[in-house]
């Protein structure tokens, strides 16, 4: 079934409670003090239902102590039912409820010209035409205009007729994405709690469905639910809709809060719009300046700072960012009212961009640039400007939130365009193929440039690759090519698969190295110096070095002596096949008996049974020690 939510606008005492109570016989000013002014204070609520659908009413107050009753009213409103008094015609009020509708973006709706059973034909032919031009110069010209009284009854049948064209022709507007209740009532039920009431947007709410206030962050679940004063088990997006909640108290949630999904909706003190300033307005906006911000049904005090230029003048726009004295939360393409404090005015309306914004200075060119394809609303162009920015890599979080799309039907605008880094990153396709690139020119270089060295340190190529290639395309383009068999990662070092240094020796370098390897061998577990070893030619350095990175010797530190003795491999390996025969099984050992066992000076022993403890060889116990059983190999890769 159809359903929408109708704003009942105008200028006060025009007749705007009688009217729904004739439409619908209910009865919306629910307070003494209303009744007895016969004076709209709050919102109020009713209802009708057409062959076609259902049409919620929302008798907002006219009166310009009001305002923000007004805003919150008519935000979760798909259209409007303009009331006007045929005796009083339009009036200031009348324009500013006008105006406020087209700022929310309301372009449907009826106008109702009341009190026709009092006035002349002639007189209500002038209203008519005077409420045409009003409603051209609001930017909502061609409602239809229907004169009409509440008390006789005249011209009720062709309104209703008006009212039900709109289930048939109001297009659906994108929401937010998810469950979003903007609540403008809250009271206590005995024997039930909390209850909340608001127009539900983004999404079906469900009896026993988790959900979260915003901006407190507080957790909830929803006890009950009412639509049209009826209990039911799930609401629709754009109904009027009471929540029970359980899980909070009464003090904990109140009017402006949101009730939404879970992880959906983050609050935040910045949001960025594109921000237009009213042709009436008697002055520019400028950076700095202070509005009254009335989003949904909240209304607050935050700061205009300017992205780019120094003022906004009257009936012109910019990108602005507002900023809060405390968390709000909206959502993208969500509509605003601005007022000015002093004088109280409505000057103009915002749509916002992006309702999470990291506080950011004036003219970021990169900025303006995601700001402006979000104002279009392309979700390719958002894409394509976040790429740009971050060096080709989006993140689908930022272009979801951006765009308002859900995962499956972003993923398929962007297919062409990007490829998945994972669940949360998508590339452009071009910067991955210059990534995959440069990394491996930035590897050619690196092994050019130290070819005895097997591999280039993981950590030196990525910082050569930054800022110029994003961090995650250099990490996803390396596995890619690791994958592929293309490069190599060992010990934080990667290669080219076809890279070997043992190639690069000259002959002569290979019999160096072939000396040092064999001297090293030879000496077992009592090495020569470092120094004594290259002492034959300052390039020995290099190929000791060479030998390490080939794990045919293995560095180790006498702490005492501040020194790193060389060890060959294989005389370490022989060295605990050795402990192991001199002391089996579970047989405890001291260092001078581990010393004595393999023949040599404690120079050599403490770093040997050292690194026999960190490769798990070894278990020490105080100043005992004794062969692991079974040996634990850790992976050092």
């Amino acid at each position: 079934m159809i359903r929408r939510t109708v704003a009942v606008i105008g200028h006060v005492d025009h007749g705007k409670t009688s009217l729904v109570h004739a439409l619908t016989g209910i009865e919306t000013d629910r307070l003494k003090e209303e009744r007895e002014r016969g004076l709209s204070i709050t919102l109020g609520f009713a209802h009708r239902d057409y062959p076609s659908g259902g049409v919620d009413f929302i008798d907002t107050p006219g009166h310009e102590d009001f305002i923000r009753a007004m805003v919150s009213g008519a935000t979760g409103a798909r259209s409007v039912l303009l009331v006007v008094s045929v005796a009083e015609g339009i009036q200031r009020q009348t324009l500013e409820h006008l105006q406020i509708a087209a700022l929310l973006g309301i372009t449907t709706g009826v106008v109702a010209v009341t009190k026709a059973d009092l006035s002349a034909p002639d007189q209500i032919a002038e209203r008519t035409a005077e409420i045409a031009c009003a409603l051209a110069d609001a930017g909502l010209a061609g409602l239809p205009i229907i004169a009409c009284s509440a008390r006789s009854g005249e011209g009720l049948d062709r309104l209703n007729a008006e009212l039900e064209a709109l289930l048939r022709h109001t297009a659906d507007t994108p929401g937010p994405g998810g469950v979003f209740l903007p609540v403008d009532r809250v009271f206590s039920v005995h024997g039930l709690g909390t209850v909340v009431t608001g127009t539900l947007l983004g999404g079906a709410l469900q009896v026993g469905a988790e959900a979260v206030v915003q901006p407190s962050g507080r957790p909830v679940v929803v006890r009950g639910l009412q639509a049209r004063g009826l209990d039911c088990a799930t609401s629709e997006p754009g109904r009027r809709t009471a929540a029970n909640l359980r899980g909070i108290s009464l003090e904990a949630v109140k009017p402006g809060d949101v009730i939404c999904a879970p992880g959906r909706f983050p609050s935040s003190r910045q949001v960025d719009v594109m921000l237009t300033l009213a042709a009436t307005c008697l002055r520019p906006l400028r950076h700095m300046d202070t509005l009254r911000v009335m989003l949904g049904a909240t209304s607050v005090i935050a700061s205009a700072r300017l992205l780019d230029g120094k003022a906004i003048a009257p009936g012109g726009a910019g990108l602005v960012q507002l900023r809060f004295p405390a968390p709000i939360v909206a959502f993208a393409g969500q509509r605003a009212i601005l007022r000015r404090p002093s004088p109280a005015e409505t000057i103009g309306g915002a749509t916002i961009l992006d309702p999470v914004a990291a506080p950011t200075g004036r003219k970021t060119p990169a900025r303006l640039v995601v700001l402006a394809a979000s104002a279009r609303g392309d979700a390719r162009q958002i894409a394509a400007a976040l790429a740009a920015r971050d060096g080709g890599v989006i993140a689908l979080a930022e272009v979801q939130r951006l765009s308002r799309l859900d995962g499956p039907t972003l993923h398929a605008r962007l297919a062409a365009d990007f490829q998945p880094l994972g669940d949360a990153l998508m590339a452009l396709r071009p910067a991955m193929i210059a990534a995959r690139a440069a990394y491996v020119a930035h590897l050619t270089d690196g092994h050019l440039s130290d070819p005895l060295r097997p591999g280039v340190d993981v950590a030196a190529l990525h910082r050569r690759l930054l800022p110029d290639v994003a961090a995650a395309l250099i990490t996803h383009v390396e596995a890619m090519l690791i994958a592929a068999g293309e490069v190599r990662r060992q010990k934080g070092q990667v290669a080219l698969a076809g890279h070997d240094p043992l190639q690069a020796l000259s002959p002569a370098r290979r019999l160096a190295l072939q000396r040092i390897e064999t001297a090293l061998r030879d000496a077992g577990v009592s090495p020569p110096d470092r120094e004594d070893l290259c002492a034959a030619d300052p390039g020995d350095h290099d190929l000791l070095t060479l030998l390490i990175d080939l794990d045919q010797a293995v560095p180790l530190i006498n702490h005492a002596q501040r020194k790193t003795l060389v060890f060959h491999a294989e005389a370490l390996t022989q060295a605990r096949a050795n402990l192991a025969a001199a002391f089996p099984q579970a047989t405890a050992f001291t260092t001078g008996q581990a010393r004595a066992a393999l023949n040599t000076s404690r120079k050599f022993i403490v770093p040997i049974l050292e690194h026999f403890d960190a490769m798990g060889w070894t278990l020490r116990t105080e100043d005992l020690r004794q062969i692991a059983e079974p040996l634990v190999v850790p992976d050092i890769q």
